[in-house]
């Protein structure tokens, strides 16, 4: 690897021993061969900038380029997958994600690749899939954000003793995180702990999270507990947000909620 730095250097200082105008040639050259060959690399960063801006359209162009343009990572290729998801392109965001597995030479990569995967086959309907393939993925390859995605989805599927037991550990892992904290939040005021989901729900609040699930859920919460004008406030947070399309809620859902807490707060 050594030889593809080193002598393009050494010709390029006897072109500047020639001419100067060679060498700077040279330079420029030896510049766009290292941009050419870095190229998908190059590409995926910018994609992961322009996702991390929040422009969501731009990431995707980008990150395909990035898997399209030659030899690519499977983090290139799982990260493209992810976003072709959030875009609403599932069968796609399908596609290349098990392409992703099949190339993967480690577990974290095979394990990274499948946890998007799942988020795939939930928003396709298989909901039983993706929680197994999440509970596998969860066995040897425990992260934030996988942690998030199976906690939500153990809730979903109305297994409460797993999902229990699993956004107890979640939560062990980080205390931190806004999607945690909400999905255990959100389990407590399911399973009629509502100390423990006000402590909590309170602490989400504090961290100002910017998705609409962790406002709808407080909001819900509250209005159990005759807080409308609370619930009311939360709801309009949520709308305020961002939906995606792997956004558990719609803007529509909260709307409703909204419109009800209105009628609720006008006869009381």
């Amino acid at each position: 690897m050594l030889v593809y730095v080193v002598v393009p250097i050494i010709l390029i200082i006897v072109l500047f021993r020639w001419n100067i105008w060679f060498g700077l040639l040279g330079i420029v050259l030896f510049v766009l061969v290292i941009a050419a060959a870095n190229r998908s690399r190059i590409y995926f960063i910018r994609g992961k900038i322009q996702y991390g801006k929040g422009n969501l359209d731009e990431a995707v162009k980008l990150l395909g380029k990035a898997v399209k343009g030659g030899k690519t990572s499977v983090e290139a290729m799982a990260s493209y997958g992810f976003v072709l998801f959030k875009a609403g392109h599932l069968q796609e965001a399908e596609e290349v994600l098990v392409k992703a597995v099949q190339k993967s030479s480690t577990a974290d990569q095979r394990n990274f690749a499948k946890s998007n995967l799942a988020l795939v086959l939930w928003k396709k309907g298989s909901l039983d899939e993706a929680l197994e393939m999440l509970k596998e993925v969860i066995s040897e390859y425990k992260t934030t954000a996988v942690y998030g995605s199976i906690g939500y989805l153990a809730i979903e599927k109305g297994a409460l003793d797993y999902a229990m037991k699993i956004n107890l550990e979640a939560y062990d892992f980080n205390s931190d995180d806004p999607i945690i904290i909400d999905n255990l939040a959100h389990l407590y005021h399911l399973t009629g702990d509502f100390d423990k989901a006000s402590e909590l729900f309170g602490k989400l609040i504090e961290k100002n999270p910017g998705f609409p699930e962790a406002y709808y859920d407080y909001g819900r919460f509250l209005e159990d507990t005759g807080k409308y004008e609370e619930a009311f406030e939360m709801y309009n947070k949520a709308l305020s947000c961002t939906f995606n399309f792997n956004s558990t809620i719609t803007k529509e859902q909260v709307g409703e909620r909204r419109d009800k807490v209105e009628s609720l707060m006008k006869n009381t």
